[in-house]
């Protein structure tokens, strides 16, 4: 039996004498996605960023591909972190806005690549196709883009690097009820076609129950239950 992508044991987080979550623990199969749903303020955001690096727990362990991730150096994280990506609630501050989307959208494939410029302009043009942007997107400022545009430069970015597991964290509560839509069905899209694993977290039931195959609840700081979807979900 393979190891899950992710799995988290006792994960404990304080912010001083403030206790923001404890005993967290959940894992995530390849191609899974899993919900994790709570109250605003309930610590969602801070284990999502414990989970790719950003954030370091006070206890617990965090093991990626079977490797705790938090017993890793600097160097040895660096080479593991192209692999665990992150959506963030506000998309637009991943992108420099004096770049145009199509250089937002390369610039990870210039830093780890290795491609040379013909073939580096060849594969972001298959991302941006496999997005769903077209030229005229392309050719705008982030601060020219709509909401759900923005998103799906975050995502070609993110795919650029070919991940194997994604943080998104509130990734449609700022978009439209049609947009947000239009994402979640990009986001399996994207799951069938490369196998890779979402964390989706939010505060709105209904979305998760959209896409999710299970949901972690969390609540007091700890997870109370974990609900498989029994609907079918393509996995």
């Amino acid at each position: 039996m393979s190891l899950p992508i992710l799995s988290v044991n006792e994960l404990a987080m304080s912010f001083g004498t403030l206790e923001v979550f404890r005993n967290v623990s959940f894992s995530v199969d390849r191609g899974e996605t899993l919900g994790l749903f709570g109250k605003s303020g309930s610590g969602k955001t801070t284990i999502g960023k414990c989970i790719v690096g950003l954030e370091r727990p006070t206890g617990g362990e965090i093991r990626v591909q079977g490797a705790n991730i938090l017993d890793m150096g600097k160097k040895e994280f660096r080479k593991l972190r192209p692999k665990i990506q992150i959506i963030f609630q506000h998309p637009e501050t991943s992108l420099d806005p004096r770049m145009k989307a199509f250089e937002n959208l390369i610039e990870p494939l210039k830093l780890h690549s290795g491609l040379k410029q013909d073939a580096l302009l060849k594969r972001g043009e298959e991302l941006a196709e496999l997005t769903g942007l077209r030229p005229e997107h392309l050719a705008r400022y982030p601060i020219q883009l709509s909401g759900g545009e923005i998103q799906r430069i975050v995502l070609a970015r993110i795919m650029a690097l070919s991940p194997d597991f994604i943080v998104a964290d509130e990734p449609t509560s700022m978009l439209d009820v049609s947009v947000q839509a239009q994402i979640l069905r990009l986001m399996q899209k994207l799951q069938r076609e490369t196998g890779v694993s979402y964390l989706l977290i939010s505060h709105d039931l209904e979305v998760l129950r959209k896409v999710c195959h299970r949901i972690a609840y969390l609540d007091n700081g700890t997870i109370t239950s974990i609900e498989n979807i029994k609907r079918d979900v393509k996995r």
